[in-house]
């Protein structure tokens, strides 16, 4: 039996290898080191970012994952504070 790891990382590699996942300036952020970035130069196996800050830093591709700036759970989130026994909403 094989490992689904392996084979997981191994249809990652070939779908990079025909520019199907990750291309050069997708924001991505490493799930390993939770930095964000923006994509400079895709390599066999590995990235080369450019993070928030200006820092370059690289990547394997299997602990690299897409993230959308223009989703809402990117947003600030209202919460509800309670004062004195009334709701008070932050906005």
């Amino acid at each position: 039996m094989k490992n689904f790891k392996k084979i997981r990382e191994e249809a990652l590699r070939q779908q990079v290898r025909y520019d199907d996942v990750f291309r050069e300036g997708d924001h991505i952020m490493s799930s390993y080191t939770g930095d964000k970035g923006t994509i400079h130069r895709i390599g066999p196996n590995y990235v080369i970012c450019i993070s928030e800050y200006g820092d370059m830093f690289r990547a394997w591709i299997k602990d690299v994952r897409h993230i959308n700036l223009n989703e809402s759970i990117n947003k600030d989130r209202k919460s509800t504070i309670l004062k004195h026994g009334k709701a008070k909403t932050n906005q």
